[in-house]
């Protein structure tokens, strides 16, 4: 991790109040504005929030990865998510995935050439908000997740496989600059295994994601945003980090849109994200500058979501 990345996540967290310090407390009603949140504004980053008891809510996210070293690469994955608020500050969810690999001529990592489109497992998730974002300026919220997921192919190599992997997340956010800056930190980290069709066991690996975030109400009471990402992102094999495989840094402008209500869905939004990789580095340089071993040259998101 660059030491400017884990300054910025250090100075952030510093400024965050003990944890339970809002349990119990009185708190005064956000503006109608806030209170509409930035929560799906931060592109790759998540937001600390998990709605009211009672809440529904469906989403679809696509997430699209482009270029490596050669040849042609094109990675896809879909998951249509539905969550559900039972009881306050917790928020479980349960989704579907598909995936898509078009993959031609690369001789570094040496991917195998494919092209198809499939369903590619499921998965559920639990998050629980520790804090409520406060409407004051530096009273952030903070939130922790645990996702399980099981797929049908290997993370990066698109080949058939049996997959298990678990990340654990951290989520804060703040208003920054009244109710028109949003700032968002986030730490994901897990272990991974799979087992390649026709191979006799299951091979390890872990990564790890600190991301930083900044989200722009462009006028006042307005439901669009605009901001940007930076993530460093780390691969490795075994589960527990044990050997380093690579690492990377991206960076991208986001993009978000509360549309309004759509049929029977309420409060529909979109959000648009794109990181690029600048900078990286790959186990034994196999690539140069870039790490495009384990991650690739651009990343895309869109996000479309709403309640019911």
């Amino acid at each position: 991790m660059t030491r400017t990345a884990a300054a910025a996540a250090a100075a952030f967290l510093l400024v965050t109040p003990a944890l339970g310090a809002d349990v119990g407390r009185p708190r005064a009603e956000a503006p109608a504005a806030e209170a509409a949140g930035p929560d799906d504004a931060y592109g790759f980053l998540d937001g600390t929030g998990v709605g009211s008891p009672g809440d529904r809510g469906l989403t679809s996210e696509t997430t699209a990865r482009f270029g490596k070293f050669d040849g042609r690469y094109a990675g896809v994955n879909t998951k249509l998510e539905a969550g559900w608020t039972p009881v306050q500050r917790l928020q479980v969810s349960l989704a579907v995935w598909a995936a898509y690999h078009d993959i031609r001529n690369n001789t570094v990592p040496g991917y195998p050439n494919q092209n198809r489109f499939a369903f590619d497992g499921i998965a559920g998730q639990v998050r629980y908000q520790l804090k409520e974002r406060g409407a004051a300026p530096f009273d952030p919220g903070l939130t922790v997740g645990l996702e399980l997921r099981w797929g049908r192919f290997s993370e990066g190599l698109g080949i058939s496989a049996e997959r298990f992997a678990a990340t654990f997340k951290v989520a804060a956010d703040a208003a920054l600059v009244g109710d028109r800056l949003y700032g968002a930190v986030n730490l994901n980290i897990g272990p991974g295994t799979e087992r390649p069709r026709g191979a006799l066991g299951y091979a390890n690996d872990s990564g790890l994601e600190l991301g930083g975030a900044l989200a722009w109400r462009v006028g006042e009471g307005a439901s669009t945003f605009v901001g940007g990402n930076v993530r460093y992102v780390a691969a490795y094999g075994g589960a527990f980090l044990n050997q380093w495989g690579g690492h990377a840094v991206l960076v991208g402008p986001t993009f978000f849109h509360k549309i309004g209500d759509v049929g029977p869905l309420k409060d529909t939004f979109v959000s648009l994200a794109w990181n690029a990789q600048v900078w990286g580095r790959a186990a034994g340089g196999a690539t140069g500058s870039l790490d495009l071993v384990n991650f690739e040259r651009h990343q895309v998101r869109v996000k479309l979501g709403g309640a019911f």
